[in-house]
């Protein structure tokens, strides 16, 4: 009886410090994520990076993400500033068309505090992917490299933010 209880109370006991739960009060960091605005010459990557960046912060669960700019205690603004797109391999066959390019995004990161006290701005951010052709007669689909730069926007802007000194 004594070995079980004992058995018992060790693995409660190892279950309870290994526990990773933190209490934290409910707002204690919590974000405004403002629409991104899209500068850019893609008209569909403003929409890809915001919902990207909501869901690491959300999987990363260091921020509490707000709907209302009342209730936050930072606000986050992202400006997609420039797309480029250009030619990165040929085909030694064909000179004329090439058979990858290489897109890159570059995009601007703003967090101030909810009264106005600016703890960074404008910190630049770049993101590169490449699409490559299937045959000289298809044209490129340049979605998926849009969804991964999207994708690697939202973490750099996640860990951004994280990382900062608080």
């Amino acid at each position: 009886m004594n070995k079980i209880f004992y058995l018992k109370s060790l693995f409660f006991l190892l279950l309870l410090c290994s526990c990773k739960y933190k209490s934290t009060e409910l707002g204690s960091k919590s974000v405004y994520i403002e629409v991104v605005s899209n500068q850019t010459l893609a008209p569909q990557l403003g929409s890809f990076v915001s919902n990207k960046i909501r869901d690491q912060i959300i999987r990363r669960g260091h921020f509490f993400i707000r709907s209302n700019i009342q209730d936050c205690n930072y606000i986050l603004r992202v400006t997609l500033i420039d797309y480029s797109k250009g030619t990165e391999i040929y085909k030694p066959t064909d000179t004329l068309l090439a058979a990858g390019f290489r897109m890159s995004v570059q995009a601007n990161v703003s967090l101030t505090k909810r009264s106005g006290k600016v703890l960074f701005k404008d910190t630049s951010i770049t993101e590169h992917a490449s699409v490559l052709r299937d045959n000289s007669l298809s044209v490129p689909s340049d979605r998926q490299a849009l969804l991964s730069i999207s994708e690697s926007l939202g973490q750099q802007v996640s860990q951004l933010i994280e990382n900062y000194r608080w």
